[in-house]
């Protein structure tokens, strides 16, 4: 199993919102550019358990978007909201998702010590391991 907030940043570069290493960032959201987009994995629930003991993960996934304009940052995050919200059965970068689920709707977090806004969303997922 690849690492799936990696597949999950590589699923929204490939639909147009930005590009890995450039807008759209791993684990890591650095202090430049301005406007991005940064996807973590963190803690999710445990681990279904099946009676062959391979199971399935459930790791959480939060993606950040970072935008000095408070409209295009909400339009980025509704956007990756429509994207990934719903996603059933998929593979992505090699990575099967039997569901991706957002846990609420996207949050606007303010503005940050340089006066850039700033939207959080959170999903739980199901992933093959």
């Amino acid at each position: 199993m690849t690492v799936p907030e990696a597949c999950v940043a590589a699923y929204l570069a490939s639909a147009g919102l930005g590009a890995l290493g450039t807008s759209i960032f791993v684990n890591v959201k650095p202090a430049t550019p301005d406007n991005l987009i940064s996807v973590f994995g963190y803690a999710g629930s445990p681990p279904e358990r099946t009676h062959d003991t391979s199971g399935n993960a459930r790791p959480g996934i939060q993606v950040w978007v970072r935008d000095t304009s408070a409209g295009t940052g909400r339009t980025r995050i509704e956007s990756v909201f429509n994207l990934l919200d719903g996603i059933a059965n998929t593979s992505l970068s090699g990575t099967f998702f039997q569901s991706i689920a957002a846990n609420q709707s996207p949050i606007p977090m303010g503005a940050d010590a340089n006066g850039r806004y700033e939207y959080s969303l959170n999903f739980s997922t199901i992933v093959r391991r």
